[in-house]
């Protein structure tokens, strides 16, 4: 029964029949709320009861995927801005202080996969954050990145290093991401690993996998000794993307494969992202298991149409970029959900 794989769980991470029967199990609120007071216990047990907030300075790279993912903006054709026209260095550095300001204790320097190597680029945004900022630094640009530029960074202080699979099913990420490799991710996540790095990852909900792809997915993020963070995403359609018509991922759906990962990778942090970048569903976040963020705290990027603005939070536009800072809704809600706040 249910009552009884999960309250084996509390004490012992499940195998992957049992997370599957889990996935497969929980249909009803009911469950789903069973399901969640054994992961938000097993957090706390395991890595506290302490939610990080983790910045974020984008894009420090362009993305040449090409075609590009069929549910990235880039493929409508009309964000040139964002996604193809990088922060300068003066940039960086302008919003690496303006997220220490925050409080804030790391951050990621985030971009598109430039798939002639960004070992450079990387290099130069991690060194310009590094002068302005006592902050640890985490890099996600996708299989931009070889072996002797994961050692390079590792060797300016970066602590972690993101490659993101979204799907380990070979189809559905041919489909989804035509212009992509599988394998090159794959390969960037065993080298991260090998030089000692933090291995970050991202799974998506609803991009076509299945549960018996999720439990999959979740036990190949096991074999990783550096394994330091996972993020569960979930398809939000785009208009003007191939991908436009796709049923957007339940919320619900998302949050149950996420606590699902808690009751297996017991002492890794994990984070939400995709359509639940939304600091409405923060308490959710926090019931699957969740102990930190990514976009729901304070970050930068080149300035572009934001269609929807929180109450409380503080916006500030700064030549050609912007400075959002959450900070004072998201911790707020953490805290009223019984959780600390990881933020200075």
């Amino acid at each position: 029964m249910l009552s009884d794989v999960l309250r084996e769980a509390l004490s012992d991470p499940v195998t992957q029949d049992e997370a599957l029967y889990i996935l497969n199990k929980v249909q009803t609120i009911e469950n789903f709320l069973e399901l969640a007071k054994v992961a938000s216990k097993v957090r706390d047990d395991e890595v506290g009861a302490v939610f990080k907030f983790d910045g974020f300075i984008g894009s420090v790279t362009p993305c040449t995927t090409n075609p590009p993912c069929k549910y990235c903006s880039r493929s409508t054709g009309n964000r040139p801005d964002f996604a193809e026209k990088p922060l300068t260095t003066e940039e960086i550095e302008l919003g690496a202080r303006l997220i220490d300001s925050t409080g804030t204790k790391r951050v990621e320097l985030g971009g598109g996969t430039l798939w002639s190597g960004a070992g450079e680029k990387v290099t130069e945004a991690v060194k310009a954050v590094k002068k302005v900022s006592s902050m640890d630094i985490w890099i996600n640009v996708g299989p931009a990145l070889n072996k002797d530029d994961l050692i390079r960074v590792k060797e300016l202080g970066v602590r972690e290093v993101c490659s993101s699979l979204e799907t380990i099913n070979p189809k559905v990420f041919k489909e989804a991401k035509p212009g992509d490799s599988l394998e090159a991710r794959m390969k960037l996540a065993e080298e991260i690993n090998e030089v000692g790095l933090g291995l970050k990852s991202v799974m998506m909900v609803g991009l076509g996998s299945s549960y018996e792809d999720y439990v999959k997915h979740i036990f190949w993020f096991k074999k990783f000794e550096n394994l330091s963070s996972i993020s569960i995403t979930g398809l939000r359609p785009i208009p003007g993307t191939p991908f436009q018509n796709r049923p957007m991922a339940n919320p619900l759906e998302v949050a149950k494969v996420g606590a699902v990962a808690r009751l297996v990778l017991r002492d890794v942090d994990v984070g939400f992202g995709g359509i639940m970048n939304d600091p409405r569903l923060l308490p959710l976040w926090i019931m699957a298991g969740a102990n930190r963020a990514i976009h729901l705290g304070a970050h930068v990027h080149r300035f572009w149409s934001t269609p929807i603005r929180h109450p409380n939070t503080f916006v500030e536009k700064h030549g050609d970029i912007e400075f959002i800072n959450m900070l004072p809704l998201t911790t707020r809600l953490v805290r009223e959900m019984g959780m600390e706040a990881d933020v200075e």
